[in-house]
């Protein structure tokens, strides 16, 4: 084989190759809500809730089963202890398989379920406080397509961590 052919046939397949991966399911997205980290015992004046963000990226298998990652930032705690301010700051990294049920061709019910690998860092009289572990999550959630390419996602996620985390949040979605 010549080496024209030899690069035609090269083209040929990363031509096909890049079709594919522009057309195979790949996803990202930016979410916001409320988080409330189970963390006040012993906590005066705790406020266990605050505005958390997250963005995401996944690859869609199918129209059925999907695989995501996802980086959250939940907020902070504080409170009190004995007088002195307190705060805590989360955040973690989290890969998950995503079960979907397409309703229709816009909107469609989802589960997942997998790992987050989390941290903690004090603040106030918990400076220098630090913490971190790998547990479990899972997730409910809906979204609607307004097109092909863009929709919008809302969902409720749990996350296992030392203690009980509930996330609530709305986002968009871009499909690639």
């Amino acid at each position: 084989m010549n080496k024209t052919k030899l690069i035609g046939a090269i083209l040929l397949t990363l031509g096909i190759t890049g079709t594919a991966l522009a057309q195979n399911g790949f996803y990202a997205g930016a979410s916001i809500g409320q988080a409330t980290i189970d963390a006040c015992d012993g906590v005066r004046n705790c406020d266990d809730e605050d505005t958390s963000w997250k963005v995401f990226g996944g690859w869609e298998l199918n129209q059925n089963i999907a695989f995501e990652a996802a980086y959250v930032d939940f907020g902070e705690v504080s409170g009190s202890i004995d007088g002195s301010s307190v705060s805590a700051e989360v955040d973690g990294w989290s890969l998950a398989a995503k079960g979907m049920l397409p309703l229709n061709e816009q909107f469609g019910v989802f589960g997942k379920v997998g790992m987050i690998m989390w941290d903690v860092e004090g603040g106030g009289a918990a400076s220098g406080f630090d913490d971190d572990g790998t547990d479990l999550m899972f997730g409910i959630g809906a979204q609607y397509m307004f097109t092909d390419q863009f929709g919008i996602v809302g969902e409720w996620e749990w996350f296992d961590m030392d203690d009980d985390v509930d996330l609530f949040s709305i986002g968009a979605l871009i499909k690639f």
